[in-house]
């Protein structure tokens, strides 16, 4: 499962953690990494007796010497120095310096995590989460939200993969900054069939095909401007480009933009993904085609309605802080929003929308709501003393 880094702060002076508290769950560490902090030393060592295992120990000398001096510790640790001789039990430890840039602090705690298998690793054998984006009408925002997701998702560190299905590639607008065979999406569609027709059952090869998208800090497709090729996409084609991007083992999870239909793509997307996320409007029609189009896949496939259901979750886009529109179906309930940008009414720069601080902190934040216990992200920063 991927959880968040549990880290146990041990530093005597109040000054100095009540800052470094507030930067964290105030930025996107916050979501990378679980922090628990002591000032005192007594309870500092019950919790380190009774708590559960962290996955590192960041403290200053005489915190971590009277944990230390009790045995060999059987949790990773890192001395935060202050340019004095480091005592008898620590010589050759691992250490940083106690006063440096906050990010850059927390940047080399994360590593260290990293290195002693913390949980920004993936920890999970089984198959990559696939997250679905999806909505039952266009202009609701759903790929902002998806590509937004992707990049934070990035930013934290994961390995993360975004597959846009539409027929008009959004993507398109943000220069992925790497250099791709020109129309290598239509040779990997060519693949895809090929795959299916060959009685050898040969394996998809997509790495060829993979290009590193910069701007959004995950790895994609070169987006195609062949509508009519991409539109006669099957579920068995869709299926497959899913199944081969999750055997490939190289992904924490797979963010997918779909069309904003029920096409033979979405239904793709709706029978494997692990999550999700329906894009709703609080708007009349936005509330109208959305009760719809469930009532119709559930009356069309009770069974796959349901299933789709259990792995549903519902958010509000451009939310202005009340909620004017009632919900279409009593099984429906809003698990987060999103808020309205109102800079991007007249946007002339397609890159701000993947660089509006408010934003970005909100798609975390909904990240935290929405994937706990996923297994797809780490999830919330927490306090104590």
């Amino acid at each position: 499962m991927m959880i968040p880094a549990r880290l146990v702060l041990a530093v005597q002076d109040s000054r100095y953690v009540e800052p470094l508290l507030n930067y964290v769950h105030g930025s996107s560490y916050g979501s990378a990494l679980q922090v628990t902090a002591f000032t005192r030393v007594e309870s500092f060592l019950h919790y380190m007796d009774a708590g559960e295992t962290p996955n590192l120990v960041v403290g200053d000398a005489d915190m971590l010497e009277s944990w230390l001096s009790r045995g060999e510790a059987s949790v990773p640790w890192l001395l935060l120095s202050e340019g004095h001789t480091a005592l008898s039990l620590m010589e050759g430890c691992d250490s940083t310096p106690k006063y440096q840039p906050l990010p850059q602090l927390l940047d080399i705690m994360i590593t260290r995590c990293k290195r002693s298998g913390g949980t920004l690793e993936k920890l999970n054998s089984g198959s990559t989460p696939v997250i679905g984006i999806v909505s039952s009408l266009g202009g609701s925002g759903k790929s902002t939200i998806a590509m937004n997701m992707a990049k934070q998702l990035g930013v934290l560190g994961l390995r993360v993969f975004y597959l846009n299905l539409e027929s008009v590639n959004s993507s398109a607008l943000f220069p992925s900054g790497s250099v791709g065979m020109e129309g290598s999406f239509s040779r990997l569609l060519y693949d895809v069939k090929a795959s299916q027709e060959s009685a050898s059952e040969t394996e998809l090869s997509i790495a060829p095909y993979i290009i590193r998208h910069h701007g959004l800090k995950c790895d994609s497709f070169e987006p195609s401007f062949n509508v009519k090729e991409i539109s006669e996409m099957t579920v068995d084609d869709t299926s497959l480009l899913l199944t081969s991007l999750i055997s490939c083992h190289h992904y924490d999870a797979i963010v997918v933009d779909t069309e904003g239909d029920s096409g033979e793509r979405l239904q793709a997307v709706l029978e494997q993904a692990g999550l999700l996320i329906w894009v709703l409007l609080d708007d009349l029609i936005s509330m109208h085609k959305s009760g719809v189009w469930l009532d119709q896949l559930e009356l069309k496939s009770p069974a796959l309605f349901g299933s789709v259901r259990k792995r549903s979750r519902f958010i509000v886009n451009r939310y202005t802080g009340q909620l004017v529109n009632g919900l279409p179906r009593k099984d429906m309930s809003i698990d987060g929003v999103l808020p309205y940008i109102p800079s991007w009414k007249q946007l002339h720069r397609e890159d701000l929308l993947l660089s509006s601080p408010i934003y970005q902190r909100e798609v975390l934040k909904l990240c935290q709501q929405l994937l706990e216990g996923s297994g797809i992200m780490p999830v919330h920063a927490g306090g104590g003393k």
